[in-house]
């Protein structure tokens, strides 16, 4: 059985206070996140910053911080007809603009705390 399937089961049986703690944690980390990626992320019209969101997962205890997507997105040229979102073109560059990356490296300085912070929880919720 993959480690997810596991994963859910466990909480699907915890106690209700207990996942409410531990859901807490993980929506303060997933907001604390999301307002890091803003920051983070550079500003030409405010569309990228302001499509940095969080978004609930397939269950409960799942969230998960996006950026990009509808309000990013157009054609590559006018009549192509091809789509493009210019968040991938920030974060990763492209044939024409320098990568200004502010999604991942700012998640990766942040997911050590972030874990730490939802163990703490865990560890807190089930004592």
């Amino acid at each position: 059985m993959p480690a997810d399937d596991e994963l859910r089961r466990y909480f699907r049986d915890l106690p209700f206070a207990v996942k409410r703690k531990v859901a807490q944690a993980i929506k303060d980390q997933a907001d604390g996140l999301a307002s890091e990626i803003k920051e983070a992320a550079p500003v030409k019209t405010g569309r990228l910053r302001d499509s940095v969101q969080v978004r609930r997962g397939r269950n409960t205890l799942e969230l998960v911080v996006t950026a990009g997507g509808e309000a990013t997105t157009g054609e590559v040229r006018g009549g192509s007809g091809v789509a493009y979102d210019y968040a991938l073109g920030t974060e990763f560059g492209n044939a024409h603009v320098a990568a200004q990356p502010f999604f991942f490296p700012t998640y990766r300085e942040k997911k050590d705390e972030i874990d730490a912070a939802i163990r703490a929880a865990v560890g807190e919720a089930l004592s």
